[in-house]
């Protein structure tokens, strides 16, 4: 059964040194970045977002309004404030690469997902429902049946399907406990992810690297599915550090 908790948009933040309001900047950009929140979307009420987030709804109100002077979030009198209607991908490449994130811990990140993930795509080989891997399959097509069609929007898009088809891969093993790791881990995989979605192309090729993880499922050939695994989380890895060196 799916955790009730990931279907909300916004989770409490922790606290730290840096001002809360800008904490809750970050969450919200993140959210838009993960394609849980999308252009036109009207965002929860000052008073539940500032329950959601764990924070005052003073703090709310700055964020907002740093949102709206950096144009990411349009403030309606008497409706409340939306995600601003325009190409997300503009604004998404603005603050890819200013998210809260720390190279090593990215980096150590990856040296458990390539420990993780291979051996879930293995148990989602050996015992998953064939309806959980066709749901898996039809979410790589379709995603790429929307890239073929879309001039705008493309990076959300890809940033959504990066999230939902890890985590649908971690509860689709039926083992609970990596499923809350993998909740547990969003925060840091969102912040991986920013990164990796910054380079060019790189969406693109992390679709194309999950169908042939989704190949090898469909033939339930649990060592193919673990081996493109971890063939896509090493490129990711690889193309992530390359892109820290240069930068």
């Amino acid at each position: 059964m799916r955790d009730s908790s990931i279907e909300r948009p916004f989770q409490p933040i922790n606290r730290n040194p840096k001002s809360v309001y800008h904490r809750v900047v970050d969450e919200i950009k993140k959210s838009i970045f993960e394609g849980r929140m999308k252009p036109g979307d009207r965002l929860p009420a000052e008073r539940e977002l500032a329950e959601m987030l764990g924070v005052s709804r003073t703090s709310v109100r700055e964020a907002l309004k740093m949102l709206a002077a950096e144009g990411l979030v349009s403030i309606r009198h008497g409706q409340g404030a939306f995600i601003s209607e325009q190409d997300p991908d503009e604004y998404l490449k603005r603050f890819a690469s200013h998210l809260p994130v720390n190279r090593d811990t990215v980096l150590h990140l990856f040296e458990v997902r390539k420990v993780l993930e291979p051996q879930a795509a293995r148990w989602v080989a050996e015992r998953a429902s064939q309806a959980d891997i066709q749901e898996l399959a039809g979410m790589v097509t379709t995603t790429r049946e929307h890239l073929g069609r879309l001039r705008s929007g493309r990076l959300s898009l890809l940033a959504g399907h990066d999230s939902n088809f890890h985590y649908r891969l971690a509860q689709a093993t039926g083992n609970t406990v990596l499923v809350r790791l993998m909740h547990s881990m969003l925060d840091l995989l969102a912040d991986s992810r920013s990164r990796s979605l910054a380079i060019p192309g790189r969406g693109e090729r992390s679709v194309d690297e999950h169908y042939e993880i989704v190949k090898a499922l469909l033939n339930r050939d649990g060592e193919g599915a673990a081996a493109a695994m971890l063939r896509h989380l090493e490129d990711v890895e690889e193309q992530v550090a390359a892109a820290w060196r240069e930068g």
